[in-house]
């Protein structure tokens, strides 16, 4: 370590390490009021600290010895709040909370293995009697923490890779009839909506359901259109979704539209049917360009009072599947499917390259519909 005197009257301590990956010597300086003993350990700690945090960041194939889970995560979160909607990034607060009660802040991340993982969330499961869902959930958090960990050489290998974790039975799984509504139940849902709830939004809400299963857009992409979000060209309209709602946690004077949408391809441009046209038609009268399309209280719809609607309609009408406003969506799919309609151009309307569910459904309902042709050609 060495001192210069600054042109303030000021003391810059410096000290010099050697960068393992070009083999060059870098400096580090930390500047102190006075040049005493005192000032002198601490500008050497100091130093130190700052020597170490430039050396563990360096990826240069060496562990990184004394990293702690609190460390990783406090680099992560910044990386992974840049990746997912803001939404997604406020529900992790919850599981931030049990990772840290239940691994703590300063573990020595090496020292996180395989066992140690899988006792936590069997206890989870089994003793403390916490929901499969939300154990998922925590482990998919924790397998991102620890990704970040090894490609940061802070771990050599990693503790999350096939975890053989005895996963609960669920009491029941949704079949693929129960991911969507026939055309008897949707009309049952969308009439309760509308004279059963009580609500001075009753019509928006019924709405604002009937255009998802028109359209097939997600709750938060539906609620967020403006009205000049819809365009014609020639005899059709379009409707053009650029983003979703950001909700979680906020009141409604809070909420806004987000220009991120759920993942890169859900950027599009939807033909809507005469139905959609005709509630666009009703609910952008006498509305701006930049007025909300499905307006409640001069706003977004919320998405809270959106699902309690749905609730109170599945217990009243006795619905056995789960009621949602993602159900929507997927009625929307089942009825492309019956009209033939190919499974690639479904999901460029939904807004996603891929889905499970919306190749579950699809294959379901042309299964069913084949069998039904297979009834009228055996009997010619």
């Amino acid at each position: 370590m060495w001192i210069e005197k600054t042109k303030d009257g000021k003391y810059k301590f410096r000290e010099q390490y050697k960068n393992p990956l070009t083999g060059r010597y870098n400096k580090v300086s930390v500047t102190m009021d006075k040049n005493t003993n005192t000032t002198r350990r601490r500008a050497q700690i100091r130093l130190e600290k700052k020597i170490q945090d430039k050396l563990m960041h360096i990826q240069d194939g060496k562990i990184k010895k004394g990293v702690t889970l609190g460390q990783v995560i406090t680099e992560w979160e910044p990386v992974y709040k840049k990746q997912v909607l803001s939404g997604t990034y406020y529900s992790w607060k919850t599981y931030k909370k049990q990772i840290l009660s239940r691994i703590g802040a300063d573990t020595l991340v090496s020292k996180i293995t395989p066992k140690y993982l899988i006792n936590i969330y069997e206890d989870m499961l089994y003793k403390e009697k916490y929901d499969k869902s939300f154990v998922i959930q925590l482990k998919a958090k924790m397998n991102h923490i620890m990704k970040y960990a090894y490609q940061h050489d802070y771990i050599s290998s990693l503790p999350t890779a096939n975890l053989q974790i005895n996963w609960p039975k669920n009491r029941h799984v949704p079949t693929t009839e129960e991911k969507f509504l026939e055309d008897d139940e949707l009309e049952d849902v969308l009439n309760f909506i509308e004279t059963k709830t009580n609500s001075p939004y009753a019509h928006t809400y019924r709405s604002i359901f009937e255009w998802q299963s028109l359209t097939g857009m997600r709750v938060g992409e539906a609620a967020t259109l403006y009205v000049h979000n819809i365009h014609k060209e020639g005899e059709d309209y379009y409707a053009d979704v650029h983003g979703t709602l950001v909700y979680h946690g906020l009141k409604l004077s809070e909420q806004y539209k987000s220009p991120i949408t759920k993942t890169s391809t859900s950027y599009r441009t939807v033909l809507l049917p005469d139905r959609a046209v005709e509630i666009y038609k009703e609910f952008s009268a006498g509305k701006k360009p930049n007025d909300v399309l499905f307006n409640v209280k001069n706003h977004f719809a919320l998405i809270d009072s959106l699902n309690q609607a749905l609730r109170i309609c599945k217990k009243d009408l006795g619905i056995k599947k789960p009621l949602s406003t993602h159900i929507f969506r997927h009625t929307h799919v089942s009825k492309l499917a019956e009209m033939g309609v190919p499974l690639y151009i479904i999901q460029n309307r939904l807004g996603h390259s891929d889905s499970e569910i919306t190749s579950r459904v699809y294959l379901h309902v042309t299964k069913k519909a084949k069998e039904k042709y297979d009834g009228i050609i055996k009997s010619m």
